[in-house]
């Protein structure tokens, strides 16, 4: 499979990428582009693409996207990007960034979204 054909199946997987990548940012926000950036290094950087990194990639899209269009989103996932340390350990920084971001993506929807209860009536 050659570089183009890998291109064309991989956004053709991340349905959002144009929206991302044509997303608008404010000036001197760094965070946000090197976000952007590292999600495109990560998608792009795929050489195998199994069904478990085709899953990986969706839910990186759907994380992505949100990032762009919700701002209490984006500001707490900056945040907490801003405070991120990583150790020298690491040997794969933008795979384990992803990883972080989604289990930031996991603690946020659970810690936001609410249990709603439904009383029962008598």
């Amino acid at each position: 499979m050659n570089s183009f054909s890998r291109n064309k199946k991989i956004v053709e997987i991340c349905k959002n990428y144009y929206k991302i990548v044509n997303s608008l940012l404010y000036e001197g926000d760094k965070i946000t582009s090197n976000i952007i950036r590292i999600y495109e290094d990560y998608i792009f950087s795929l050489e195998i693409i199994t069904k478990r990194e085709i899953e990986k990639l969706q839910i990186v899209d759907k994380i992505m996207l949100k990032f762009v269009t919700d701002s209490k989103f984006k500001k707490e996932m900056c945040e907490y990007f801003s405070n991120l340390k990583v150790s020298k350990a690491v040997n794969n920084l933008v795979e384990y960034v992803m990883n972080k971001m989604i289990a930031f993506a996991e603690d946020y929807k659970d810690f936001y979204t609410r249990n709603i209860y439904i009383p029962r009536w008598i």
